[in-house]
């Protein structure tokens, strides 16, 4: 094989990243002679924020990677070469940009001003029916040569399609994994995953600041309200969520109109620095949570619980369907502090763990019995909660 084949099956194989498997394929094409001014691959992607990932190469800027989220031009992949492609079941296209066909796309432009003479695009299917929206790649690649490709150049940009196809689907389907376990496992618990911990049982103890959050009068207005009220619950959980990433924590699981989340203590984080950060994310979620309510006539009123203590943190379930969650007494009082919000009228309540240690004020609440503890316990609150209470 040529070299560059050999390069291409190694990224293949062990290569990380689209870029530079992009880039890597053109600049090595420019080496052996056919002068490229464009290279550019589009990936579709599985993705909750993400519809597809696009590559630009060029000769002065390398390549530029950008994600195009599901709201952003919705319209412009319609009259794209691409879509042109699809529609009329091409997969192999090629036009010259100084003629006839220099204005059928938008994109043909954006060519010129790079010194394109002409837009050899194709269209890569992956054929998997599993995954209907990873269909495949589109590729283009443009040459500043006065007269466009020649037909031996064509043919050996042809000749590399299948091994880029293949090297990109290896990269897609690894980064899908990863964003997927992201996503709806999560960074730590994913990351966890991938490292081979998926055995059910399999877990270690560790011990974490946790956050407990929960809507009150949620169950009641879902009673009532319309179809509007999931992407109205998504507002709420963001608000909730975006904190505890912001603050270098983790939700594990989303439990209906409320969160479990977990600061863990490392030794690069201490008990303090955990708890302080689990306050830090629970004041900015009532904040948020205050500006998603001003926009609806309903308010609803967010209680958080933080607590701090041992918990299990792994696999957990049945055989054929597994939770990477955490588990243990301490989560179970972090629920159990979480339902007295209402009866006390607090937002926010803590257990003398975090209060030792809060970076704000705090004020005592007493010593209140938990469902199914024993013993009592001390709890607290922030001095300035009555701003947040319902």
């Amino acid at each position: 094989m040529a070299n560059l084949e050999d390069w291409i099956i190694d990224q293949g194989l062990h290569g990380s990243d689209m870029a530079s498997l992009l880039s890597g394929v053109a600049e090595r094409l420019v080496g052996e002679g056919i002068p490229l001014v464009r290279a550019y691959i589009a990936l579709p992607t599985v993705n909750p924020m993400i519809r597809v990932y696009t590559h630009l190469w060029t000769r002065s800027a390398g390549t530029v990677v950008e994600g195009v989220s599901h709201e952003r031009n919705a319209d412009a992949f319609e009259v794209s070469p691409f879509a042109y492609m699809m529609r009329t079941e091409q997969e192999n296209c090629h036009w010259r940009l100084n003629g006839a066909d220099a204005g059928l796309f938008g994109v043909f432009e954006d060519v010129r001003a790079l010194g394109g003479t002409d837009y050899l695009a194709r269209l890569i299917s992956f054929g998997n029916t599993t995954a209907p929206d990873l269909r495949g790649v589109g590729a283009a690649f443009s040459t500043s040569r006065p007269e466009g490709f020649r037909p031996e150049e064509i043919a050996r940009i042809d000749a590399l399609l299948p091994l880029l196809g293949l090297a990109a689907y290896r990269m897609t389907l690894f980064d899908l994994t990863v964003t997927m376990l992201d996503t709806y496992v999560g960074f730590s618990a994913g990351r966890r995953v991938l490292s081979g911990a998926i055995r059910r049982g399999s877990g270690t103890t560790i011990e974490a600041a946790l956050l407990f959050a929960d809507l009150r009068g949620f169950t009641t207005l879902a009673d009532t309200a319309g179809l509007d009220l999931i992407a109205r619950l998504d507002r709420h959980l963001e608000a909730m969520a975006d904190p505890v990433a912001e603050q270098g924590g983790e939700v594990l699981k989303f439990l209906g109109d409320g969160l479990l989340a977990a600061f863990p203590i490392t030794e690069e984080r201490s008990h303090e620095s955990a708890c302080a950060a689990a306050i830090r994310a629970a004041q900015v979620a009532f904040e948020r949570n205050e500006a998603v309510n001003r926009e609806y006539e309903t308010p609803l009123a967010l209680d958080i619980a933080l607590h701090c203590g041992d918990v299990f943190y792994g696999n957990i379930g049945a055989a054929g369907r597994l939770d990477f969650t955490v588990i243990g007494p301490a989560v179970n009082e972090a629920s159990r502090m979480e339902a007295l919000c209402s009866a006390l009228d607090c937002a926010i309540i803590l257990s003398d763990r975090v209060a030792s240690v809060s970076p704000v004020p705090v004020r005592p609440l007493g010593s209140h019995r938990l469902r199914g503890i024993a013993a009592e316990r001390e709890l607290f609150t922030l001095a300035d909660v009555s701003v947040w209470t319902a």
